[in-house]
């Protein structure tokens, strides 16, 4: 539709590349196609475009779970030893059981208000993203946040 002459006809497409490079595997044609529409092709990157975008800053935090969230998951821990070690289930069964457990072991880690919504103790990550957050705002900064549990 940017240039409809450029391939000619849908005939004329098939008879000179389509056919010849589908059922052939034809080099010169796939080439010779490549370069007639290579020109309306983009792939750039961000310096190619943009030389005035700052370099991406990228930052890791590393957050210890605060006292009473080292207690909750040790608790956690305990109970999903205890549940796997009385279960009669199959192996198969069992597997899924310790996924499970270990899922909730890091949902924990991520927000305890994911395991316990009722009566789980403040996050020690939410707390230090509020103030990442009430600096990267009151400086008119903008970011990209990406949670990564290790």
């Amino acid at each position: 539709f940017i240039n409809p002459g450029l391939l000619g006809s849908l005939d004329k497409l098939n008879q000179r590349f389509a056919t010849p490079i589908e059922r052939y595997q034809d080099k010169p044609a796939r080439l010779q196609l490549k370069k007639l529409i290579q020109p309306f092709m983009l792939r750039r990157t961000k310096s190619q475009v943009l030389d005035e975008l700052p370099a991406r800053t990228e930052i890791t935090l590393q957050v210890d779970l605060s006292s009473e969230e080292k207690a909750l998951y040790e608790a956690l821990r305990r109970d999903a030893i205890a549940k796997l070690t009385t279960t009669d289930a199959t192996a198969g069964a069992k597997h899924l059981q310790v996924l499970a457990e270990i899922t909730r072991l890091r949902r924990m880690c991520c927000n305890p208000q994911l395991v316990m919504p009722e009566m789980a103790p403040p996050s020690a990550k939410l707390q230090l993203f509020g103030e990442v957050l009430e600096e990267l705002l009151s400086n008119r900064h903008k970011a990209l946040v990406l949670p990564i549990n290790i």
